[in-house]
């Protein structure tokens, strides 16, 4: 195998990254990063595809649920704030990660990658929930009874 070769945008990865990773990330995303791209990062874009969308995400061992929730979970750890987001809006989305899920892997983000990280990451999920119309006012409800 030639690692330096240019990655074959028809090779047996790109159908199923491709629609997996419109799946997952939606049209408008997709095609707005597509829209920037230039000759330049066209070969990231290739190997993205091919290797993060149709050979992670499809593979199909785990579940887009665990997937979801582990890379929230590394994003977080790493401080990736702005790929969180995009993440922890996926998991609303996509994964359908119950409300009171989500909120405790946000207390574990806490537990294991500290205080400030799980505040910033609960910032972003206040805002991602008021942006996509999400009523959190009934989550412990059940608690309650």
């Amino acid at each position: 195998m030639d690692l330096l070769a240019p990655t074959a945008k028809d090779s047996e990865f790109w159908p199923e990254g491709e629609k997996t990773r419109r799946a997952i990330v939606g049209d408008k995303y997709v095609d707005g990063m597509l829209g920037q791209m230039d000759a330049f990062d066209e070969e990231w874009n290739k190997y993205c595809n091919n290797q993060l969308w149709g050979r992670t995400w499809q593979r199909g061992i785990l579940s887009h649920r665990q997937l979801s929730v582990l890379t929230m979970g590394m994003l977080a750890g790493l401080g990736r704030m702005e790929e969180f987001a995009m993440h922890f809006r996926i998991a609303l989305r996509h994964t359908k990660l119950p409300l009171v899920q989500l909120r405790e892997i946000l207390l574990h983000i806490g537990m294991y990658c500290g205080i400030p990280i799980a505040r910033d990451a609960f910032v972003v999920a206040r805002r991602i929930l008021k942006e996509e119309g999400v009523d959190v006012s009934q989550l412990d409800a059940a608690d309650r009874v």
